[in-house]
């Protein structure tokens, strides 16, 4: 399989659950990163870039910078394998997770949330919108 799974006709919830620890799921799309996958800290360097210029809190940003430094230099895990992202499927789906991520969470995000969020001063959501 190439390219990512919520394109696919048979995966369209996506591979992945991503769920709070309150147990709620969030009511937007995510896209999960993992410290295995090769480009995952060029990407956190990026979105710690763009969460700097929407003003974000500067600890969390630098959090954000040093989590990739850790990935890539594997000081969380160690020595783990190299992740293939972008590999079709190869375990068997649970079907209780399965039909969670169907259901899918309480309420979409409201446009005029991202136009809120915009309005504040974040370039990025404004490009969404």
């Amino acid at each position: 399989m190439a390219g990512l799974w919520r394109n696919d006709e048979g995966t369209r919830e996506g591979k992945y659950l991503v769920k709070r620890r309150d147990g709620t799921i969030p009511p937007w799309a995510w896209f999960v990163l993992g410290e295995g996958d090769p480009a995952a800290p060029a990407a956190l360097r990026a979105y710690a870039d763009a969460a700097a210029q929407c003003g974000m809190d500067p600890k969390y940003v630098a959090d954000v910078r040093q989590l990739a430094t850790e990935w890539q230099t594997g000081q969380i895990i160690g020595a783990i394998p190299i992740g293939d992202p972008d590999a079709g499927r190869h375990r068997t789906d649970d079907p209780a997770t399965v039909g969670e991520m169907r259901r899918g969470p309480v309420r979409p995000v409201a446009i005029a949330d991202l136009h809120r969020m915009a309005d504040d001063g974040c370039p990025h959501v404004a490009e969404v919108c």
